[in-house]
C-alpha cells in the first residue's frame, strides 16, 4: 500500500477532521486547505480548516476562503467541550514541521490525535503518524488530486479552483523547473473540472492592493547587493507608513530573484512581535534550503525560509553570513 493510499484510508476512517496549513500562508497552503476541506465535506465529514495567520489577499478570490478560521478556535479550551479534543484526526498540509503550524496546532488539546502529514517540501521532518512527502511534486495541491480521487470524491469547480490556485502559486504560473508533464496533466484535469485558468492566473499575478505596491517601493529603496547575494528589509516603519498588514513580502523576493546580478535573494520581514520572517530564493545551481533548515525553517532547494527572533540586525547578520558561506561552497562545486 502506498503512502497516498494509507493517507486516504486513514482519512476515510475519521469523522471529525482538523485540517491545518503553515503560518504566513501562500496560495498552495490555502489552496490545499480549501481543496481538501471542501472535498471532505462532500463525504459528509465534519471538517475544520485552520491557519494561524489570516488568509492573504491573493487568496481571497478562492471559493469559501472565509471558512478558514484561526487559532481563536481554541480560545474556549478551558470549557468542558474542549477538555477533550473534538477531533479524531489532524491533517497537516504543505508544512515541513509542527512548529511551522504555529498556534493553529495546540499540542495539549491535540495530544494523542494522529497526524497525517501531506507535503512536498524536501526539508519535511516526517512528524506524522502517516508521512506522505513528495519533494518532486510541484505543490501540495497537486498531490491532493489523486488523493481526492482515491477517496471517490468528484472534482467540482470550487475544489478544482482551489487546487489549481495552489499549483499556479507554487509554480509561478508554470514557470518553475519542477513544472513537469505530470503537473500540466493535473492542471488539465482541474480545468476540465471547472477551474478557470486565465481568470485564476490574472487574479494571482496581476492584482495587488496599493499598500503592497507602496511597501515594495520603500523596501526597494533599501536594496543591497553583496557579492551575488541581493537583499532588502520590510521594517515596521515601512509597514506603518504604507498600511501593509500581510505577513511576508507578497512576492517581493521572487521579484528580487529576477536580477541578473544575483544568485541568491533574501527579504527580511520584521513582524509586530519583533520576530523576523526570512524568505530566501536562489537561481538554479544554488541551494538555500539547508540554511533555512539549520535556522529552524525549511522549504525547497531554491525557495526556503525561516522565522528568527530579533533584533533585525542580528538576524540579518546571521543569515547573510551563512548564505555567503553556502554560496562559496556551492560555487566551488560547479
Amino acid at each position: 500500500m502506498t503512502k497516498a493510499e494509507r493517507a486516504a484510508r486513514r482519512i476515510c476512517e475519521a469523522e471529525n477532521i482538523l485540517l491545518i496549513c503553515h503560518v504566513s500562508p501562500d496560495g498552495d497552503a490555502i489552496g490545499s486547505l480549501l481543496g481538501l476541506g471542501l472535498a471532505l465535506q462532500l463525504r459528509k465529514k465534519h471538517v475544520t480548516m485552520v491557519c494561524a495567520d489570516p488568509v492573504p489577499d491573493q487568496c481571497r478570490h478562492l471559493p469559501h476562503w472565509e471558512t478558514v478560521t484561526d487559532s481563536s478556535l481554541y480560545a474556549d479550551r478551558s470549557q468542558s467541550s474542549y477538555r477533550i479534543s473534538p477531533f479524531d484526526l489532524v491533517v497537516s498540509l504543505d508544512c515541513s514541521d509542527l512548529a511551522r503550524l504555529g498556534k493553529a496546532y495546540d499540542a495539549e488539546l491535540l495530544d494523542g490525535v494522529p497526524i497525517v502529514n501531506i507535503d512536498h517540501h524536501a526539508t519535511n521532518l516526517n512528524f506524522g503518524e502517516i508521512n506522505w512527502v513528495e519533494p518532486t511534486a510541484a505543490a501540495t495541491s497537486q498531490m491532493l488530486v489523486p488523493l481526492i480521487q482515491a477517496l471517490h470524491i468528484p472534482l467540482n469547480p470550487d475544489i478544482a479552483t482551489c487546487l489549481l490556485g495552489g499549483i499556479l502559486t507554487d509554480t509561478l504560473g508554470f514557470r518553475t523547473s519542477n513544472t513537469t508533464a505530470q503537473v500540466l496533466e493535473t492542471a488539465t484535469q482541474l480545468v476540465s473540472a471547472g477551474a478557470l485558468l486565465s481568470e485564476l492566473t490574472d487574479r494571482i499575478f496581476n492584482h495587488r492592493p496599493m499598500s503592497t505596491i507602496q511597501m515594495w517601493a520603500l523596501a526597494l529603496q533599501g536594496l543591497c547587493l553583496e557579492g551575488r547575494i541581493l537583499w532588502t528589509e520590510i521594517t515596521q516603519a515601512i509597514r506603518q507608513r504604507t498600511g501593509y498588514k500581510e505577513d511576508g513580502g507578497a512576492g517581493l523576493v521572487h521579484f528580487l530573484n529576477t536580477a541578473n546580478e544575483a544568485d541568491i535573494s533574501v527579504v527580511f520581514d520584521e513582524l509586530a512581535d519583533g520576530q523576523i520572517n526570512v524568505s530566501m530564493r536562489a537561481v538554479p545551481g544554488y541551494d538555500v534550503s539547508h540554511v533555512a533548515l539549520t535556522l529552524g525553517g525549511g522549504g525547497h532547494t531554491q525557495a526556503a525560509g525561516c522565522t528568527l527572533s530579533g533584533p533585525r540586525d542580528s538576524a540579518r547578520t546571521q543569515v547573510l553570513s551563512m548564505l555567503r558561506q553556502a554560496w562559496v561552497v556551492q560555487t566551488s562545486q560547479q
